[in-house]
């Protein structure tokens, strides 16, 4: 099919990023409630969040097949749709079985979303030439602002939970009916390649077990790893090791937000500008710098300075990813985000429980500052551009089981 630009459509990416991102982070601010209405404990709230991720694993493979047969556009658009009218079902949930089953959907439909939109802004900046992809997640990081904003405006006005998410949905399906028309009319160029190669078939793999370049996996892995520590770590450093008030850990995270918001918009251009291996290796070296600074000099202001370092450096990383997996095999860019996905999906499962287990044995400001450290040694050694020629060292994907 033939290109034609159509000059709205990184518009409407841009606003189905932002849905994406708006979704969950409106639930976050609210699980203590929810948690409450349902008398549930510790271990069945956590049973319920991992229906999260047991309904997005599957869905980010299973959509990379999906979209061998159907365009990227109109994907997008129906799951953003699915997504937003997840959160209604969420807050009418009347038990924990309920409520599994409410996040599995919002998980399976989150992950469908991620790989359809991931794949449109690739299509659309391989056929028009210019780059895209970071701008695109600089939306889905001012979503996340906007959501979590929601929750805590709906919190201090006593809003209830339905009301919130009713409202919330209403908006976030709006602003996707305004996207969908040019989604709809993208154009995309089918592929001619086989999922499975030869040697797949020769070997048994299944189609979501070929395989993804080793430095494109790790680079995955390592700025989801990144953003999931300064996420999930650095509020209770700065409030218990550090002995800030707990405003100081919103704070940062709030700081961190913005800088991941603010340097992937203009991660494009800075890359177009400097070029893709002087971006990650300037970003290893100041992540790293900034860590080691922020947990170790004890100084609460300090860290929270170094999570807006952190998230200034990072934010471009994780869609080069993506980027250089679609660069790689073109036509399979579907295939490819899947597997970055899933690949890098890694990083938020086993982050959190890995990074507790070693604060268990160590203080929590060098159990930091170690895995941070080992992840920017990940995106510094990632940080040569790979072809097709290149791709002897390779990672399976998880299955789908995972």
């Amino acid at each position: 099919m033939t290109f034609t630009r159509n000059r709205f459509l990184p518009a409407s990416l841009w606003l189905i990023f932002f849905v994406n991102g708006a979704v969950l982070s409106s639930w976050a601010p609210r699980i203590p409630e929810v948690k409450h209405a349902l008398a549930l404990g510790d271990g069945q709230l956590g049973a319920a969040l991992l229906g999260i991720a047991a309904g997005s694993v599957p869905a980010l493979l299973l959509t990379g097949r999906l979209l061998q047969h159907l365009r990227p556009g109109p994907v997008s658009v129906v799951s953003a749709l699915a997504f937003a009218a997840s959160l209604p079902l969420i807050s009418r949930s009347g038990s924990l079985f309920e409520l599994i089953g409410a996040l599995v959907l919002a998980g399976a439909v989150s992950g469908v979303l991620d790989v359809a939109m991931n794949t449109a802004g690739m299509v659309h900046q391989q056929q028009a030439g210019t780059r895209l992809l970071s701008t695109l997640h600089g939306g889905y990081s001012l979503g996340v602002l906007a959501g979590a904003a929601s929750g805590v405006v709906a919190t201090g006005t006593q809003t209830s939970v339905a009301r919130h998410f009713t409202l919330m949905a209403g908006l976030l399906i709006g602003l996707t009916a305004l996207a969908a028309v040019p989604l709809w009319r993208q154009p995309t160029q089918r592929s001619t390649a086989p999922m499975l190669t030869d040697e797949d078939r020769a070997t048994g793999r299944r189609w979501w077990q070929t395989t993804l370049p080793t430095t494109i996996a790790a680079l995955a892995v390592s700025a989801l790893l990144i953003e999931g520590l300064v996420t999930d770590w650095s509020a209770l450093l700065i409030t218990r090791d550090l002995g800030a008030p707990a405003s100081w850990g919103a704070t940062a995270l709030t700081v961190f937000s913005v800088a991941m918001f603010v340097s992937r918009s203009v991660g494009d251009a800075m890359i177009a500008r400097v070029g893709e291996e002087r971006v990650l290796a300037s970003s290893a070296v100041t992540i790293t710098l900034a860590m080691v600074s922020g947990a170790s000099l004890g100084q609460p202001l300090l860290m929270i300075t170094a999570a807006g370092v952190i998230g200034l450096a990072l934010g471009p990383v994780f869609p080069l990813a993506v980027t250089r997996a679609g660069r790689l095999h073109p036509g399979q860019e579907a295939a490819m985000t899947a597997r970055v996905s899933a690949v890098g999906y890694l990083a938020y499962l086993a982050g959190p429980p890995g990074i507790g287990a070693l604060a268990e044995h160590l203080p929590l400001p060098t159990v930091l500052v170690l895995v941070v450290g080992l992840a920017s040694v990940g995106i510094a050694a990632s940080r040569r551009p790979m072809d097709a020629r290149d791709a002897a060292g390779t990672a399976e994907a998880p299955p789908p089981e995972l």
